[in-house]
């Protein structure tokens, strides 16, 4: 087995547009399949990995890699063993192994060696506990479902979210769009860290990381061994990944019959939707079903006669609206839709979220959320009342 990873925030970030994006992930990908040995590999496509799997003892694949997105991959021969249940199982836990160890090449490409073991084991040695828990925190490159009476992604569904309509599909669906329709943009707030509520500095969700960090420190101590490790990781992961398309597949239920929503995103959704209260409505519901476990915030601009570039911009400009008042007890923090403006409390909360990230200085998490400030200053400043344009031009 191995897998391929790509670099998809990064390549987001340089084509300025996330469909753009994710364009160039998948064309380069397509680009790592054909160029495998024909017949002897068998690609499978994750959002932004590549799962290249090949029957009998094999050595690596030789994989062949275009230059717009940076990838990082690794290998691991998986010995299948018991019931067909049992090698799916076997299967299926080797891939978490391999993806981190992808991740890992991905973002250090000194590591030389590609065997996945080596790779993951070196990680406890030269991460700290919070970037090995961030490492195992990724976002399993596995279909759910199909297993212990659980079914599987069924046709024009996403395979790894079993009731949630692909990104294949998104295509069609813009194509076919109408001037009372609303470009809609969902995504799960904090899914690494989690999100705290701004009133009382409580927990409003968990995160994947920070659910893990237990278990990164030991780890790194050299308290717990590596194989350990990954099986108990592997469980935790198996059951935030049931959360996410629990949560997922509420979001994308709700707005029917009005809508539809695809699974573009990682942890989150694009669609049209005819009208506001149908996005907030679906958003509010799936932020109930999954309380303390996942939460979302969603953008959303009408289509009236723009292109589809113009809207999807004024979309996920008004998605990150929602991050900068994540955790506050104000309903834009779920829903903003574009050319709604902030009144005073949500202002409050949005420029000291925004301070907070000019004070912690460039390479801070979340630092990428002020540069999407910067980046729509103008918008910004048409949607803050005129008491906040001051304070906002210093920080933007």
């Amino acid at each position: 087995m191995a897998v391929v990873t790509s670099a998809l925030r990064a390549t987001v970030e340089d084509s300025g547009d996330h469909d753009a994006g994710l364009r160039r992930v998948r064309d380069s990908l397509a680009l790592v399949a054909d160029g495998t040995e024909t017949g002897r590999w068998m690609a499978s496509y994750y959002g932004k990995d590549l799962v290249l799997t090949c029957p009998g003892v094999a050595g690596p694949p030789r994989l062949r890699f275009g230059q717009a997105v940076r990838h990082g991959w690794a290998w691991k021969r998986v010995r299948l063993d018991g019931d067909v249940g049992q090698r799916r199982e076997s299967l299926l836990s080797a891939c978490y192994e391999v993806s981190m160890a992808a991740r890992l090449r991905r973002d250090r490409p000194d590591l030389r060696e590609a065997r996945s073991a080596p790779v993951i084991d070196r990680a406890r040695h030269t991460l700290s506990p919070v970037q090995a828990a961030s490492l195992l925190a990724g976002v399993l490159v596995r279909p759910l479902g199909g297993a212990g009476g659980a079914g599987g992604a069924g046709p024009g569904e996403d395979p790894r979210l079993p009731g949630v309509p692909s990104a294949d599909g998104w295509a069609g669906a813009v194509a076919a769009r109408t001037p009372a329709d609303h470009y809609a943009v969902t995504d799960v707030h904090d899914i690494e860290w989690g999100t705290m509520r701004r009133i009382d500095g409580g927990r409003l969700t968990d995160g994947n990381a920070q659910q893990l960090l237990p278990l990164a420190e030991p780890w790194c101590a050299g308290r717990l061994d590596t194989s350990a490790v990954l099986s108990t990781a592997y469980r935790l992961r198996l059951a935030r990944e049931t959360d996410l398309a629990e949560h997922l597949r509420a979001l994308s239920d709700a707005v029917r019959p009005n809508g539809r929503l695809y699974a573009t995103l990682g942890d989150g959704l694009s669609g049209l939707v005819r009208d506001e209260a149908t996005l907030r409505t679906a958003v509010s519901l799936a932020n109930r079903r999954t309380v303390g476990r996942m939460h979302s915030g969603a953008g959303m601009a009408p289509m009236t006669s723009m292109d589809v570039t113009a809207v999807r911009e004024r979309a996920h400009f008004s998605l990150h609206v929602t991050k900068t008042l994540k955790g506050a007890a104000v309903p834009q923090a779920e829903t903003h839709a574009f050319g709604q403006s902030l009144d005073a409390e949500a202002t409050t909360y949005a420029m000291d979220f925004l301070t907070g990230l000019a004070r912690a200085g460039e390479g801070q998490p979340g630092h990428h959320h002020l540069l999407h400030a910067r980046r729509w200053r103008d918008w910004w400043l048409e949607h803050l009342p005129l008491s906040a344009h001051r304070a906002f031009s210093c920080l933007c």
